[in-house]
């Protein structure tokens, strides 16, 4: 196993949940190991008709708090963000919705699974996309009173929206939604992403991957983003808008310039305030606000990326492409996105590179100051500044990140060209803000026995502070998979609706990593918001209070222990490096209390880390 250094260790839990982590630091080992990126995203131009049937069966009553939707042999479901494809209505039912594919390797079944709860059972798992035509990359949403629409993109006729009222049965009405006309004729619309307030609908989706011919660019972009509107239910539609800010005078001018594929998608709407993030990593992520439900707009900007102006650019950290936005009550957007350090090619985004050993989940609202890059390569300034969502933990407690040694030429991990900590999705609940995200697990290692699996976490910013991550999927029937493309419902009750993809093998058959193609299961988590509360209570033999905090000239540190436990105390600094260390021998159960004199430390940010038998707990000290 190879290793790499983390900063200090933090408790383990019984239900996977851990202490607020600090962040990881990379050997340069590490640090220097480079690949490239595709700049353009996955999709295919054939456009197969086969007909299918659009019914969904129902199914036996089954508990809710996790159960399995779909299977697709299909395993890209998203390029990097992640779309809306799970929605909790007002009256409990679920919609849900996912990429599905059989009959690899050409996949001309390829369309729109999608599942209901109609309140006390699911629909058996769908054997056919609900499309007339091959599709993929669907969005989902409520539309009017008592409604649903899904949309997808075909690659060459147009967005296929499929809607149907009463939601949950009958049989779904198709249309189709062409894209804008250039000087090449009428491109193909892309990758779309949707959400609806009544019966109006909003999309915005990237017109065709067209790099050459450049008669095919729409205002001048390979690839432009646009915004359509339809407020009779998708019977008209207005003309599509390119919104300020976004234009090919607005952005980096790369020789190919545009936007990619899913680096974007929507806030569930608040009154007539709605809200869609851009999220690229050349480009640095903004949010387009409008609040008067679509017909002005205004760009609010998270972070930019200076315009390369040669050839290798220094490396920077930006965004790895995977995002989500979401409004609080009075309309304040809060965002989520991976952390990735790069080097862009002025000439060529196919020729950039990027760091597939970088992690970081980084949080960012409308109160907080404009980001740039160097602040994003500002770990410690981050974690301080309660930016730093999530980063890898270190499960065996050794203080470092181990990997598995890969094939030749391969990674030790699914390449999804994201952060080691990404795929984030946010959901604002009064002044709590929910994330949850897919991780690499130091200690799962996939039935190949030489990649890394990702899991699925949530965790929650309540008062400040960002809580323990929690792993949803720690059981053993996901002991041993590969758990990701989670979708988040922005809609929730005492619970948070999660849909994801699990697979046995580590990465992608149909891009990346190239693996054997496999069944992939399609997976609903209700997630009880309660469990947030007293899961360290319950599940460890010590805790732990530290101050005064800022210390100057000693802390005294008060722990209580359950039961009598041999007690070791160590402090390392922001880098990882161990400054004191102390053996306090067996204490007895009950309130005991530690005294630490810090006047010899330099001031700045220390973990204070109490191993209480084989328990540890870890929190952050200020010395002045």
């Amino acid at each position: 196993m190879k290793k790499v250094l983390l900063f200090a260790a933090t408790l383990a839990f019984g239900f996977s949940a851990f202490a607020q982590l600090k962040p990881a630091h990379i050997s340069n080992e590490y640090r220097n190991v480079k690949a490239v990126k595709p700049a353009r995203a996955t999709h295919e131009t054939m456009n197969f008709s086969t007909e299918v049937n659009q019914a969904v069966a129902p199914a036996p009553s089954k508990s809710v708090s996790e159960y399995q939707v779909g299977t697709t042999r299909y395993d890209l479901q998203s390029n990097s963000s992640v779309a809306n494809r799970i929605y909790l209505h007002s009256d409990g039912t679920i919609g849900t919705t996912f990429t599905y594919g059989i009959t690899e390797p050409g996949f001309a079944d390829r369309g729109s699974g999608y599942n209901y709860y109609d309140g006390s059972a699911w629909g058996s798992t769908p054997t056919a996309r609900l499309e007339a035509n091959r599709s993929g990359w669907p969005s989902y949403a409520p539309l009017g009173a008592t409604g649903e629409v899904v949309v997808s993109h075909n690659g060459s006729t147009g967005l296929l929206i499929n809607k149907r009222d009463p939601k949950g049965t009958g049989a779904w009405t198709q249309s189709v939604l062409v894209g804008p006309t250039t000087t090449g004729g009428t491109t193909a619309l892309l990758w779309p992403r949707m959400i609806t307030t009544g019966n109006t609908i909003h999309i915005i989706a990237c017109t065709d991957q067209a790099e050459s011919p450049a008669v095919w660019y729409y205002d001048g972009l390979a690839l432009a983003l646009v915004y359509i509107r339809s407020t009779d239910g998708g019977t008209t539609w207005d003309a599509p808008r390119i919104l300020p800010g976004m234009d090919s005078a607005s952005i980096v001018n790369f020789v190919n310039a545009g936007f990619g594929g899913d680096s974007y998608g929507w806030a569930n709407p608040v009154g007539d305030t709605i809200a869609f993030f851009v999220n690229e990593g050349w480009m640095g992520m903004f949010v387009e606000k409008s609040y008067d439900g679509g017909d002005t707009w205004t760009k609010v900007n998270v972070f930019s990326v200076p315009a390369p102006t040669a050839w290798p650019t220094p490396k920077f950290c930006t965004t790895d492409g995977f995002g989500s936005v979401a409004l609080d009550d009075q309309g304040k957007a809060h965002v989520a996105f991976g952390r990735m350090r790069v080097n862009m090619s002025v000439q060529d985004l196919d020729s950039s590179f990027y760091y597939p050993y970088t992690d970081g989940l980084i949080y960012w609202n409308e109160n907080m100051p404009v980001l740039d890059t160097t602040q994003l390569g500002d770990v410690d300034g981050l974690y301080t500044a309660g930016q730093w969502v999530a980063s890898m933990m270190d499960y065996n407690g050794d203080t470092t990140i181990n990997y598995p040694t890969p094939p030749a030429n391969e990674l030790p991990f699914g390449k999804y060209f994201a952060s080691a900590t990404s795929f984030p999705q946010v959901l604002v609940d009064g002044n709590v803000v929910y994330v949850t995200y897919s991780q690499l697990r130091e200690d799962k290692i996939d039935a190949t026995s030489t990649k890394l699996l990702r899991h699925l976490f949530v965790t929650k910013l309540d008062g400040g502070v960002w809580a323990d991550g929690i792993d949803l999927t720690s059981d053993i029937m996901h002991d041993y998979d590969e758990c990701v493309f989670g979708s988040l419902s922005q809609t929730s009750d005492d619970n948070l609706h999660i849909l994801y993809q699990a697979d046995p093998i580590a990465g992608l058959a149909v891009r990346g990593d190239k693996t054997a193609y496999g069944d992939n299961s399609i997976y609903y988590i209700a997630f009880p918001k309660s469990d947030f509360a007293g899961v360290k209570e319950n599940n460890t033999a010590v805790t732990m209070n530290i101050y005064p905090n800022p210390a100057d000239e000693y802390s005294y540190i008060d722990i209580n222990l359950t039961k009598s436990s041999n007690v070791n105390l160590t402090v390392t600094n922001l880098v990882g490096q161990t400054v004191f260390t102390n053996t306090y021998g067996n204490l007895a159960s009950g309130n005991q209390k530690l005294v630490v004199n810090v006047s010899n430390l330099n001031s700045g940010i220390y973990f204070f880390t109490i191993q209480a038998g084989s328990e540890r707990i870890t929190k952050k000290v200020i010395v002045k």
